[in-house]
């Protein structure tokens, strides 16, 4: 009798156990349908377009032949080399269903460039480009908006987590709005890391023309010879081409409503580029983060050092050309901008006096730290510089001669800093004076308060700075050594 309770209650806890497996079961595939909500599509290298269904046993061999087939899909692309693609309107997905394209799990995708582009985008919207590697071209990541597109924005454009490197000739990542019709919106490049790129003229980063809302976020851009982010307008790209009467042609040729946050940039200069290369030295004038000719754009807490020029809101056009050539509505507020030495850690304004303006921007509440000098004025009026903390450096502030001419009025006060050769001047006109910099700062977090950057650069930001702190200190030992030696050999042929 106890031996047949004992089996009786052994096969209930045998049902219960069974039933609770079968509920977890079912919860988990409920999940994992809900994840997978979406057609999933596959390439590989070993794949085949022709007999390929995309099925994870059978799949495409390219990722362009995957978009066009099963447009709106999540492509997920298998570990190897593939040839650079173009995607058109045709690979584009909805709203709802997306186009997405990502590699396997742990997969790494490289589209390996030889020269042109490596990712070609034309006219395509809700789609997303995440997670691939290009190495070479002379682009990398090319998205293009033409006007036969129509009069229907290009909206929910992605381009997340990529790695960007090896790019001989132009751009690492960039986007061309020529639509003049209708512009690209809700655009992301976010997560992305570019660098080892040799840009030439051109830009590691950039987003031009007719855009109108963006998220420039999380990303890594360093080590490149030209500006790192760029956010451009009135370079004709999406100008009218009709004669309208009443209609400025320039209306939409620029970028604006974005933001640009979050991003690690460094090692940006020109020195070695041979286009900025002349009378024997180079110009030192590559931006970390550069606005020409954007409008209404918010850029905070990112963290920027050793570049020519830390962080540049300017443009590189005449009002006398057209009215709209000057940048207003940006506003630039904890930032983080640290040794640039090529040219300035912070500067506004046109570089020459028939340059448009910069105009109606506030610059405050960013911490700029031993750049020579920290804060550059060039043509510009009606701008608001207060609150920031300068550490260190030259020049506190420093006025371009295109900068003093009449009704080129800016507010600069309410400031703080510390440890600045022009100390006098600083206290009589911009702000409070600190004579050591542990009463206003310890490293990069203000003491002041409501004065400084708010944001404040993570653990690995901080190891990756101090590493090119060495690295910077040790190839100039090793220029001073090469100078010596070079010197004691002239010196012994000169005697011989």
């Amino acid at each position: 009798m106890k031996k047949q309770l004992m089996q009786n209650r052994l096969l209930k806890m045998t049902i219960a156990f069974a039933m609770i497996l079968s509920a977890i079961c079912l919860s988990g595939c409920g999940r994992q349908q809900t994840e997978t909500k979406q057609k999933v599509v596959h390439v590989a290298e070993y794949g085949n377009d022709e007999t390929g269904t995309g099925a994870w046993y059978k799949p495409y061999a390219t990722i362009s032949h995957a978009a066009k087939t099963a447009p709106g899909s999540l492509i997920i692309v298998g570990e190897g080399k593939y040839e650079p693609f173009e995607l058109g309107p045709d690979c584009s997905g909805s709203k709802d269903s997306p186009t997405v394209i990502r590699p396997a799990e742990d997969a790494r995708v490289v589209i390996h460039v030889e020269s042109g582009t490596g990712i070609l985008l034309k006219n395509v919207h809700n789609i997303s480009i995440e997670g691939l590697e290009t190495l070479g071209g002379t682009y990398a990541v090319e998205y293009v908006s033409t006007p036969e597109a129509g009069k229907q924005a290009l909206s929910n454009i992605s381009i997340r987590n990529c790695i960007i490197h090896g790019v001989r000739g132009e751009h690492g990542i960039c986007v061309y709005a020529r639509n003049d019709l209708a512009p690209v919106t809700d655009l992301t490049i976010e997560g992305c890391e570019v660098y080892d790129c040799e840009c030439y003229w051109s830009e590691s980063m950039v987003i031009n023309g007719n855009i109108d809302g963006f998220l420039i976020q999380g990303n890594k851009v360093h080590d490149n010879n030209n500006i790192g982010i760029d956010m451009i307008g009135f370079e004709g790209w999406a100008c009218h081409q009709d004669n309208i009467s009443g209609v400025n042609p320039y209306e939409v040729d620029y970028v604006r409503n974005g933001i640009c946050r979050d991003n690690l940039v460094y090692n940006i200069s020109t020195e070695g580029n041979e286009a900025y290369f002349e009378d024997g030295e180079y110009d030192l004038c590559a931006g970390g983060i550069y606005v020409d000719g954007g409008q209404n754009i918010e850029i905070f807490n990112n963290f920027i050092f050793n570049c020519d020029i830390g962080l540049e809101v300017a443009t590189e056009h005449s009002p006398d050309d057209n009215e709209l050539f000057k940048v207003s509505g940006i506003h630039v507020h904890d930032n983080v901008i640290a040794d640039c030495t090529g040219w300035s850690g912070l500067t506004f304004g046109g570089y020459e006096r028939d340059l448009g303006f910069t105009e109606d921007c506030i610059f405050d509440n960013n911490t700029l730290v031993d750049n020579i000098p920290q804060i550059v004025v060039q043509r510009s009026r009606k701008n608001r510089i207060c609150a920031n903390l300068v550490l260190g450096g030259e020049d506190g502030v420093f006025f371009e001669p295109s900068g003093w001419e009449e009704g080129l009025v800016n507010e600069i006060s309410g400031n703080a800093a510390a440890e600045i050769a022009n100390e006098e001047s600083w206290a009589e006109e911009y702000g409070t004076f600190y004579s050591d910099r542990s009463e206003a700062a310890d490293g990069f977090r203000s003491l002041i308060e409501d004065t400084g950057s708010r944001f404040v650069p993570d653990e690995e930001q901080i190891r990756i700075y101090k590493a090119q702190k060495i690295r910077k200190r040790w190839n100039l030992l090793k220029e001073k050594v090469k100078s010596w030696f070079d010197h004691l050999v002239g010196a012994d042929t000169d005697s011989e």
